[in-house]
């Protein structure tokens, strides 16, 4: 089973803040929330359609090697690689090492609309 991180859509950072820690403070939450905590403007910034792309086919076929995966995007290799990356330090992907290849494997993500409703991807 994949890993599961939610990324919580808010509108505003400062005011996000300043809620959880008046409910941390008041005993209303026992431990914070994980994940990936953003609002719109940044989410628009991080998951461009590219590097939606990009998940997708990480995340719906298995993937031998990231040169592979360049080449079936018609991408270059350092973007693919430079996008991959950046998204391991989110946490959205894992890169595992096989035969001296790097192999990317995708998380579960679901979002979370400003507390609503949640949408899994």
């Amino acid at each position: 089973m994949r890993k599961k991180i939610t990324i919580k859509l808010v509108r505003s950072i400062k005011e996000y803040t300043e809620d959880l820690n008046k409910r941390i403070e008041e005993d209303k939450i026992d431990k914070p929330e994980t994940g990936l905590i953003m609002t719109p403007e940044t989410f628009a910034k991080v998951f461009s359609p590219e590097r939606i792309k990009l998940l997708k086919r990480i995340h719906n076929n298995s993937i031998t090697n990231i040169y592979q995966l360049a080449k079936e995007l018609n991408k270059p290799y350092e973007v693919v690689f430079r996008n991959i990356k950046y998204f391991e330090g989110l946490k959205l992907i894992s890169l595992k090492e096989k035969n001296h290849k790097k192999i990317p494997t995708a998380v579960n993500i679901e979002i979370d609309f400003f507390g609503n409703e949640k949408i899994e991807a």
